[in-house]
């Protein structure tokens, strides 16, 4: 039988009530949208709206947008949305956990409309939707989401295209 030190002992048990207080911490997202630093991006104009992109072309950021409330937020698909967020030690909920947080818009601080970007190019839905990943596949080309439209006091889930362009919201640490 293996011996242990009193201070190896005190050590486990540390490790053990912080892994307790993981597990019992309730989800909350964040705040705010998640955001990647865009220095050095290019500028482009698309349907009249403004926005600079990522050198992969898989993260578009709103600017000079006529509601200057949106201008900054940034819109990923679904495999940038999983890249940037797990290179900046974020977590995103998955489909269940977003069930579970998200019922009406007050359980979304801060919700911008920021609408979407689609496949073939151009921002959708600016001003009255916002779109939100989570980090759930439904199938090989889709991922589920939730929406939220301006005259709605609920969240709503979908599944959009994987190459569609939706905001970001991560888990609180």
């Amino acid at each position: 039988m293996k011996t242990i030190t009193k201070s190896d002992a005190l050590k486990k048990i540390k490790e053990l009530e912080e892994y307790i207080n993981k597990i019992d911490k309730p989800l909350e997202l964040e705040d705010h949208n998640f955001r990647v630093n865009s220095d050095g991006w290019k500028k482009f104009t698309d349907d009249g709206q403004d926005y600079l992109v990522n050198p992969e072309k898989d993260v578009w950021e709103l600017i000079n947008h006529k509601d200057s409330e949106l201008n900054g937020e940034q819109l990923f698909t679904w495999d940038a949305a999983m890249r940037e967020a797990k290179k900046a030690g974020k977590r995103i909920p998955t489909d269940e956990e977003l069930t579970e947080i998200l019922k009406t818009k007050e359980d979304m601080p801060n919700a911008l409309l920021a609408g979407s970007r689609v496949v073939s190019g151009g921002f959708y839905d600016s001003g009255s939707y916002a779109y939100v990943w989570s980090s759930s596949q439904y199938s090989s080309t889709s991922a589920w989401s939730r929406f939220l439209g301006s005259g709605y006091s609920t969240i709503n889930r979908g599944t959009g295209n994987k190459y569609y362009g939706f905001s970001l919201r991560c888990l609180k640490d």
